[in-house]
């Protein structure tokens, strides 16, 4: 194998993916005029797939085809077509902890599509045994909206143990069934070299998960929760978005883990051996880890603009926590919150890549399933007879992350600027860190680990992926119904951007990862009037919407992970030795002790 480091020639052909046609590429200047003739540009279209008439493939299962011309509304005045099918611009929003199952797997029944056309759960009758063997099948969650939409509860296992008995029915040793009692024990429930995943065990694991965090065994309805996923009907946007354009039924997370070396490796694809948030040395392990590059530190070298936006509300960006060896350095100049985002994209102004954070700890919107011992909330007495609301857990509504996308997705459907970015040349990616441990019945396939160095945490070789998440793309030149079926995973948007710009690989995984352009199939762009315009169901806020001002009620409420990790990465950076804050107010505090500053906000903002 080559070796990962060794600068790739520019004019080097980007590979077709398995099942499509050659993928269509760009240059990094769309506003270039060279004709086909010239010499260089004539190998770029070769290189690109692309003809003498502009001519680009993408979609996997088929050739390229022309959209039906759509008259536009007198009003609207169309958007200059791209110098050829395909995208300049990269904006990728990531959530938390849900599989393609979980999200879309219900997307299309069996009459629309064939389990070879779309690998969906009504595509199969699939199930996991119950404790006493019985068959727990794959359903659509039901019960009152509110508690729907605020499934699983309680928040499934994620972690590198877990996620062994969830693919493999494995508990070994037979205490790591008793984690209150015993803990996490080698190997971890690693299955013997050799086995296969059968992803028969969400129900052992769930039981397993529930009986540490509730402290007792889980009733039938309540461990049936393990096989439940949400009705397309629930999440309008996401699937109405991955009805319109491009859906991947075989993207997979990087590791069969938890979110920060997820979501190390989309950037940096390495997570330098670690399977866990914060075990061993706790969150010091990221923040004093290698300065490894990352595809931020790839563009900065190479000139080509990229931004993080976070939500101001927490003052911090995970990203940048996450990869603060080699990204601190750009906290203030590459960071930006997200009233920037709207603005940039408004005006024409999107950066090459834009990677967008939703809210993690106050009002958080990142569809994380419900975290804490219990979930709802009581009240306490105070001494002034003032009834005092305590939540035991934080509040997830997966409706508010929907709303998120539309909001995200409205801001680059609405970009018609004439210079610079547009909805004609931007592609924006839906994806997810981790499966979180909610059911998906694909096998993870092996894949090729980033580096030598062999078995890192918990004995792991980084030699398999994680489960399918749910990932979609939007282009003005994908077509309605996409399905895309090759193998994904978090390495296919830094091999796009390393396509796209000619910049070399950061490791083996993402050098060897299909590129997005199988998303592109349209010959005629689709003009953004034409776009559907979904409605989220979400209208109400979270109770905690304004930090400051609901600070006194909501003091006690539990943190998500994500929430508690964002702050205790803070802490071990700027206060190492300090308490890992897991209430809302004890982040609170750390971030207006320690957050005010370190991150840029809005242009012209010191």
């Amino acid at each position: 194998m080559a070796d990962p480091t060794e600068q790739k020639p520019t004019d080097a052909a980007p590979p077709a993916s398995p099942s499509s046609p050659a993928s269509p590429a760009g240059p990094s200047n769309p506003a270039s005029t060279d004709s086909p003739a010239d010499p260089s540009r004539r190998a770029f279209l070769r290189r690109a797939g692309v003809g003498a008439a502009g001519l680009a493939v993408g979609a996997s299962g088929g050739a390229a085809t022309l959209a039906v011309a759509t008259a536009h509304p007198p009003e609207f005045e169309p958007l200059a077509r791209r110098h050829a099918p395909g995208f300049d611009h990269v904006v990728v929003v990531m959530f938390e902890n849900r599989s393609f199952d979980n999200m879309l797997g219900w997307l299309y029944t069996a009459e629309e599509k064939s389990a070879a056309e779309f690998d969906g759960l009504a595509q199969g009758n699939y199930s996991n045994p119950g404790p006493d063997g019985e068959p727990i099948e794959a359903y659509v969650y039901d019960g009152p909206t509110d508690r729907v939409m605020q499934s699983p509860q309680p928040d499934p296992g994620e972690h590198f143990s877990h996620v062994n008995t969830q693919l493999f029915n494995t508990v070994d040793p037979p205490g790591n069934a008793f984690i209150r009692q015993y803990g996490q024990l080698d190997p971890y429930n690693r299955p013997a070299d050799g086995t296969k995943a059968t992803n028969q065990g969400f129900v052992t694991d769930f039981i397993i998960n529930f009986r540490l965090t509730k402290g007792r065994e889980p009733t039938p309805a309540e461990y049936r929760q393990a096989m439940g996923s949400f009705d397309p009907k629930m999440m309008p946007v996401l699937s109405t978005l991955a009805r319109e354009f491009s859906v991947y039924d075989h993207w997979h997370a990087a590791v069969p883990s938890q979110t920060f070396c997820n979501r190390l490796f989309f950037h940096a694809s390495t997570s330098h051996g670690f399977v866990t948030n914060h075990g061993g040395d706790s969150y010091y392990k990221w923040i004093n880890g290698p300065n490894a590059p990352t595809i931020f530190n790839r563009l900065e070298e190479a000139g080509i603009p990229w931004r993080v936006y976070y939500d101001g509300s927490q003052l911090v960006s995970l990203t940048g926590m996450l990869h603060a060896p080699a990204l601190q350095q750009y906290w203030k100049s590459n960071f930006r919150e997200m009233a920037q985002f709207r603005e940039d994209a408004e005006n024409g102004n999107l950066p090459a890549y834009s990677f967008i954070e939703p809210r993690m700890v106050f009002n958080h919107n990142d569809m994380h399933p419900p975290w804490g011992s219990t979930v709802g909330e009581t009240e306490v007495k105070l001494p002034d007879g003032t009834m005092l609301p305590v939540y035991n857990s934080a509040l997830s509504d997966v409706r508010s992350g929907d709303a998120f996308v539309g909001e995200i997705y409205d801001a680059i459907r609405t970009s018609k600027s004439r210079k610079g970015s547009n909805a004609m040349n931007t592609a924006l990616v839906i994806t997810f860190d981790e499966h979180g441990g909610t059911y998906d019945h694909v096998a993870p396939p092996k894949t090729t680990p980033p580096d030598s160095r062999g078995p890192g945490e918990m004995g792991f070789a980084f030699d398999r992926l994680g489960l399918r998440v749910p990932t979609i793309v939007v282009t003005a030149y994908t077509a309605k119904n996409t399905v895309i079926h090759d193998e994904m995973h978090h390495g296919s948007v830094i091999n796009t951007l390393s396509r796209l710009h000619g910049l070399r690989p950061l490791t083996r995984r993402d050098d060897e990862a299909n590129p997005i352009f199988n998303a592109v199939n349209l010959l005629e762009p689709r003009q953004p009037y034409t776009w559907p315009k979904p409605v989220p169901l979400y209208r109400s806020s979270n109770p905690e919407e304004s930090p400051k001002s609901s600070l006194q009620h909501h003091r006690t409420r539990r943190l998500t992970a994500p929430a508690e990790g964002t702050t205790g990465l803070l802490l071990a950076r700027f206060n190492p030795g300090s308490k890992v804050p897991t209430t809302y107010g004890e982040a609170y505090d750390a971030l207006m002790e320690h957050g005010i500053g370190l991150f840029g906000t809005l242009d012209g903002r010191r």
